[in-house]
């Protein structure tokens, strides 16, 4: 213990000394103890967490590396779809799109919906088409249907676009498709719809 010369006599900390002394102490210590359990749950994640997140960092060549064993990657090709004009007097508009599962284990899709009305989307998996799908609130949707993709294969999505569902309209077209699966990086895939609507 130091002690100090006060007015002549010795000085001895006394409790309000050592309580001060004390709450500096505590005032140290949380944020020490903070950055520490901060750092190691930050070291602990990234040598425990999901495998995403280093899979999906590109190679120093440009490429991504294969998924890691056992994981479904879903695939559309393309993710956006431009439509170009789309005459309302023409009708509906029926687009494909490559499905695919790039990844090593089954791909399970087990719903899709539309974000319009207006639009709406199915899965053609070995020939066989699959119910449709619209936007939730407008109409019933399929229950109970799923579709398995195996590593490698490929299926057929099938999006329609019907330009008289709105009446009269000129303008940008925007929609999309949100398609549910067991892919652990995007189990909510979406895929877009862009054009102009024209008489």
């Amino acid at each position: 213990m130091s002690r100090k010369k006060r007015r002549g006599r010795t000085y001895r900390p006394g409790r309000r000394d050592r309580r001060r002394g004390a709450g500096r102490m505590r005032l140290l210590v949380i944020p020490a103890v903070v950055l520490v359990l901060a750092a190691g749950g930050y070291l602990l994640f990234r040598w425990l967490g999901p495998g995403a997140s280093s899979a999906a960092a590109p190679t120093p060549g440009g490429t991504s590396p294969s998924p890691p064993s056992g994981v479904p990657v879903l695939k559309v090709s393309p993710s956006v779809y431009n439509l170009g004009e789309v005459s309302q007097a023409a009708g509906r508009v029926t687009v494909r799109m490559a499905v695919s599962n790039t990844g090593t284990a089954d791909l399970v899709i087990t719903e899709m919906e539309t974000s319009c009305g207006c639009t709406r989307a199915a899965l053609v998996v070995d020939g066989r088409t699959g119910p449709w799908f619209g936007m939730r609130g407008h109409g019933p949707q399929p229950v109970g249907w799923s579709a398995r993709l195996r590593p490698g294969q490929e299926a057929t999505l099938l999006v329609e676009y019907d330009p008289d569902a709105h009446g009269i309209y000129r303008g940008p077209i925007d929609r999309s498709v949100l398609i549910h699966s067991n892919d652990p990086r995007q189990p909510h895939a979406e895929v877009r719809l862009a054009g102009v609507q024209v008489p």
